[in-house]
């Protein structure tokens, strides 16, 4: 028994040595390498800073791990030297795949020069921020750089009204059998009137109007948002349009007077072409909403 443990000892010695020499044969010649890959898949558009930081306190996003250098693509980083440099201040181009190696082409420096907005509006004009409703917003198809109108809808108290409009006045409701008293009303007539013209759109969300003199750059935008459809499907950015939080560029009265239609009234905007020229209008209420005097029309003049 003891001879023939023995005997295996050596068949197991001598094939592990057939093998051993084996591989040797197929790796001689042949320069193993460090490689750095993506440990987990990397979204277009991910800060290389935030992968690095990662790395370094010991996170699963980026690995290291090791290659033969024929298998290894051109431009592969190989070192944390190298690492740090590719990926410092550069985003992601596109998606990477969980388990690809890190190359150089697969990062983007970021090169978008900030300017404040302070910087971008005219002497003696003031930048002021209103939201709309995608309806009163237009639907979204205001950009930076276009121009608006406003439209206020506001209720006009009857004794602030002239001689002649006394009595059209909408009379508040009755008080409700039951009820405690609520403060007093009074009566008023409903006034819709251009209260602005020709506003210059300086900002739509966080998109600033483009610099003339400032080179052409280009944003990626992410496909889809966190909406969804009845169905619960992902809509696409496309489909929402652009956001209808506006940046005016007015003056100090103007600024005064779109506060004061925001308190008190109700807004709407229209988009006007690049040629437009402000015009005059008097408003509409209940007495001319048809094209003429209401009164004259059913009751005669």
């Amino acid at each position: 028994m003891l001879v023939a443990l023995i005997l295996a000892g050596l068949a197991a010695w001598a094939v592990w040595n057939y093998l051993q020499n084996v591989e040797n044969e197929i790796t001689e010649g042949q320069e193993i390498v460090e490689v750095y890959r993506a440990g987990e898949a990397i979204p277009e558009g991910t800060e290389g800073a935030i992968l690095l930081s990662d790395f370094n306190s010991g996170g699963t996003q980026i690995a290291l791990s090791e290659d033969q250098a024929e298998d290894v693509p051109v431009g592969a980083i190989t070192s944390a030297e190298q690492l740090n440099q590719v990926l410092a201040d550069r985003v992601a181009a596109g998606p990477i795949a969980a388990g690809s190696i890190l190359n150089e082409s697969q990062w983007t420096s970021i090169t978008v020069d900030v300017i404040p907005l302070a910087e971008e509006i005219p002497s003696g004009k003031q930048a002021m921020t209103i939201s709309t409703d995608n309806i009163r917003g237009i639907n979204g198809f205001v950009e930076p750089g276009d121009r608006v109108n406003m439209i206020i809808t506001i209720d006009i108290p009857e004794d602030l009204l002239p001689d002649e409009l006394s009595g059209i006045a909408e009379q508040p409701a009755a008080p409700v059998e039951g009820q405690p008293p609520t403060e007093e009303a009074t009566a008023a007539v409903t006034y819709t009137r251009f209260v602005l013209q020709g506003l210059p759109v300086m900002a739509t969300g966080r998109d600033i109007r483009p610099d003339e003199d400032a080179p052409e750059t280009v944003e990626a935008d992410p496909a889809t948002t966190g909406d969804t459809t009845p169905e619960g499907e992902p809509v696409a950015e496309d489909e929402l349009g652009n956001d209808t939080t506006f940046t005016l560029e007015v003056t100090p009265e103007q600024a005064e007077r779109i506060a004061y239609a925001s308190e008190n009234g109700s807004i709407w905007l229209t988009l006007v072409p690049g040629d437009f020229v402000e015009v005059e209008t008097t408003g509409v209420t209940t007495l001319n909403l048809f094209g003429g005097n209401l009164l004259d029309d059913i009751f005669g003049s």
